[in-house]
């Protein structure tokens, strides 16, 4: 009978130790974004060529990819994860060669985007939004390929 209670009781706790394992490590990809920190949703190839902070509540990120010769824009709200919470969202860029526009605006629980423009031989309008921001930020006729 002891033996009985003993395997029980073993079985318990590792029963209880798998299931506090699974609520505690979250997967890496469902981490929050850090603050300033570009999530690098753009793909390989790119990197950050300037950032935007929108009004303390998310970062607005402008990538390069030599390569290619494209821009991407993403933008990440401050500390947001997959707890339920939606926020609108949004990131933009825009051509002014051409005006060719490209727009990621919605609810997300983290992040909007990537969106992508060719730069090559032209400069880039971009920007992001976040809500309850008042307001997006933005950059107009800058970094010019």
């Amino acid at each position: 009978m002891q033996n009985a209670r003993h395997i029980g009781l073993r079985a318990g706790i590792s029963l209880c130790a798998a299931v506090a394992g699974l609520i505690a490590i979250p997967a890496t990809a469902d981490a929050a974004p850090v603050n300033g920190a570009y999530n690098g949703s753009c793909g390989s190839g790119y990197g950050v060529v300037d950032s935007i902070d929108i009004s303390g509540y998310g970062r607005a990120f402008l990538t390069w990819n030599n390569s290619n010769g494209y821009n991407c824009v993403v933008t990440q709200k401050y500390g947001a994860n997959d707890a339920g919470e939606l926020y609108t969202i949004g990131a933009w860029i825009e051509r002014t060669a051409d005006h060719y526009q490209e727009e990621d605006r919605d609810l997300y629980h983290r992040y909007a985007g990537p969106v992508y423009a060719n730069g090559r031989g032209t400069c880039v309008n971009w920007g992001g939004y976040v809500e309850p921001a008042p307001t997006g930020s933005s950059q107009y006729n800058s970094h010019c390929g």
